[in-house]
């Protein structure tokens, strides 16, 4: 079967886009974007056209819609998978404790079909570092990739992202939370918001971590 003019078109196109992709595998292998989630659809989606004799570039656009909802699936699973190797940074510290990563169920609905997937997406990380530790090789690793993970999320989410640093109360202080240090930093088109503050529930001794951000309900992808 001969192609024609718009499907021979397409495919070198859609080809060049994944095989730029694959090329920069290094710079961001793992959080692709829709826009790249959508080419590998797109050259799915021809290669199906072939075998069903279907029009190519009708299959292309089919394959972007259904490469959009994985190019937000595989960045949401990255994020979460990323959070799990900056806090194994801090298993390295002696006596330091990870929490495991908290995640959240969002629904996102593709906005071509109406198709509607429940997509793991991270919410929380916590990590608790002997104060003592804070100074070692280990523990300034430690906090450097968690800082590095916190500005990361910022700027691909273009959202604010909160990072709280929290000791327990000095000696003989009341079991109420002090005036809380609050600093931001921009990263990229989002924010790290960071907060310094006590809290009695935390352990003597100890500096808590914690980053969070806030998911939807719902998406559109």
């Amino acid at each position: 079967m001969l192609c024609s003019k718009r499907q021979r078109l397409v495919l070198p196109i859609a080809a060049s886009m994944v095989l730029n992709a694959c090329a920069n595998v290094d710079i961001d292998q793992k959080t692709q974007n829709v826009g790249v989630g959508a080419a590998v659809g797109c050259v799915a989606g021809v290669a199906l056209a072939k075998l069903t004799r279907n029009d190519a570039a009708t299959a292309c656009v089919a394959g972007a819609v259904v490469g959009g909802l994985i190019g937000y699936q595989r960045a949401r699973s990255a994020e979460i998978d990323e959070a799990r190797e900056a806090a194994d940074a801090a298993r390295k510290v002696e006596g330091a404790k990870v929490s495991t990563v908290q995640t959240d169920a969002v629904s996102a609905t593709d906005k071509q079909t109406g198709k509607t997937e429940s997509v793991s997406a991270f919410k929380s990380v916590s990590v608790d570092i002997p104060i003592s530790q804070l100074d070692t090789p280990d523990g300034r690793e430690a906090m450097r990739k968690l800082n590095d993970y916190a500005r990361k999320v910022a700027t691909q989410r273009e959202e604010t992202v909160e990072m709280s640093i929290v000791t327990a109360p000095a000696k003989g202080a009341k079991a109420v939370a002090a005036k809380t240090i609050q600093t931001s930093e921009k990263a990229g088109g989002g924010t790290v918001l960071r907060k310094q503050l006590t809290d009695a529930r935390v352990p003597a001794n100890v500096q808590r971590v914690n980053i969070e951000v806030k998911n939807p309900t719902k998406v559109s992808v």
